[in-house]
């Protein structure tokens, strides 16, 4: 008899996971060939510092490499989990939960975030379709670095090192990998000036990305990201 493994699981295991981003990495690489790489790559945004701090190491290059990277880092990742998953089945039905969920969890960020004020350009015309292209690297690439790869070398860490508690060892590393994503984005010649309110803003935005990671997976905490940076641009625009 087949055992059905609930949404809830399937959800946030990496396969399921890097089945879901997929489509959104081919958006971006699609949107990456029709706009005017130099002028992205002048953009702000979120995730501008981290993706051009690493592009401009390969020169033109660099938007063929950061993709290939994304897709090894993630692939390792996948790899280094599979044998606590086991996981192979796709579920459509799943997938479209997940786009759902996403959704909300957005959402959830924004209401919680609204009433802070938000520092980005006034996008309108051809800056919107490239802040929405840049909305997407956040969500994926942001994700990656700072949810995957900081909290698992986090994490780890603090057990091996301090031997503490799995809970308490996992609330320590969400609250600095949130440190590290609000820090990051005054870092080079791209980043913010630095000011104690704006590194608290993105600090509980980092926290709250690190909660939603840790409960939901990868997956669902990209896309959130996605959505949530969408809402903002749209706000802006119609206001």
């Amino acid at each position: 008899m087949e055992v059905r493994i609930s949404y809830w699981t399937l959800s946030r295991s990496p396969y399921y996971s890097f089945i879901f981003v997929l489509p959104f990495l081919a958006i971006y690489e699609v949107m990456i060939l029709i706009l005017n790489k130099d002028e992205i790559i002048s953009l702000r945004n979120g995730a501008d510092v981290l993706m051009r701090q690493f592009l401009a190491l390969f020169g033109e290059w660099g938007f063929y490499v950061l993709s290939i990277s994304y897709i090894l880092v993630f692939l390792l990742v996948f790899l280094i989990q599979k044998k606590d998953w086991n996981i192979t089945v796709i579920k459509s039905d799943y997938l479209i939960g997940m786009l759902a969920e996403g959704t909300v969890w957005g959402f959830i960020l924004y209401i919680f975030m609204k009433y802070i004020p938000v520092f980005l350009m006034f996008p309108s015309g051809k800056e919107l379709f490239q802040q929405m292209t840049l909305a997407i690297g956040a969500g994926l690439y942001e994700e990656l670095v700072f949810r995957v790869i900081s909290i698992t070398i986090i994490f780890h860490f603090l057990r091996l090192v301090f031997q503490w508690n799995k809970q308490f060892s996992l609330i320590i590393t969400i609250i600095i990998s949130g440190i590290i994503f609000s820090a990051f984005h005054f870092v080079g010649p791209y980043g913010d000036d630095f000011t104690l309110f704006l590194f608290i803003y993105r600090l509980l935005a980092g926290i709250i990305l690190g909660i939603i990671y840790v409960i939901r997976g990868f997956g669902i905490v990209s896309y959130a990201h996605m959505i949530y940076n969408f809402i903002i641009i749209f706000t802006l625009t119609t206001s």
